[in-house]
């Protein structure tokens, strides 16, 4: 598969994927679990409207604001309505914008992506683990290089590493998501940067782990 066709298969994914959103509806941001920081506060609104000029008009400037408006870590007290923004984001016709940015290898739009752990849930965050996973393949050192900066958020430890979710549509082809999970594998070996050595091995262990989950469901399905 060339590189034009990968990435084309990864838009249509991610279209449909923002399509199953929009039919069941919103996961509820109020319940996520927080993280407390000392005087700031998650504002809804000022997202939104960051979000919303970026995606009008994704320039340096518009992307650098989205990412100020974002939390680095989970924020205990927030304001406005993150259902109608969370819902809004990822349903509408503007994520895929966001998404090109960030598979093209921006690093702004990378780090956004990281960020957007800190905010969603459910859907929503399977959405964003889906693109960074992909990144992980083909921008393996700029994945690795921002992983450093919010490898010890909340999300990360309470889930891992945002590097082996692949998408719902592989639970039906166990076998294509070993061949995408080795390839992530073959692509963070190729950095050589002994700085990222060790959160490189923490993530290729957590795809060796994702890889021996999809053998044995494999191996279930193989009559006896």
């Amino acid at each position: 598969m060339n590189v034009r066709t990968f990435h084309s298969v990864n838009n249509f994914i991610i279209t449909i994927l923002i399509v199953i959103l929009g039919v069941t509806g919103s996961v509820c941001a109020q319940n996520l679990p927080q993280i407390a920081q000392a005087g700031q506060v998650l504002q809804w609104d000022r997202i939104l409207d960051a979000y919303d000029r970026c995606i009008d008009y994704p320039s340096y400037d518009n992307a650098k604001a989205l990412l100020a408006a974002l939390p680095v870590d989970r924020l205990n007290e927030q304001r406005g309505d993150p259902d109608m923004v969370l819902l809004h984001m990822f349903s509408g016709d503007g994520y895929p914008i966001l998404y090109e940015e960030a598979i093209s290898g921006d690093r702004i739009a990378i780090e956004i992506h990281f960020r957007l752990l800190n905010i969603t849930d459910g859907l929503y965050s399977e959405i964003v683990e889906t693109t960074l996973g992909w990144l992980a393949r083909d921008q393996p050192l700029v994945f690795l290089e921002i992983l450093m900066t919010y490898k010890d958020t909340r999300h990360m430890k309470w889930h891992g590493y945002p590097v082996s979710f692949i998408g719902s549509g592989h639970n039906t082809h166990p076998r294509a998501a070993l061949f995408i999970l080795e390839k992530r594998i073959a692509a963070l070996e190729s950095v050589m940067d002994q700085k990222y050595a060790e959160i490189k091995e923490a993530c290729i262990k957590q795809l060796r782990s994702a890889i021996d989950e999809r053998v044995r469901l494999i191996e279930r399905k193989i009559p006896q």
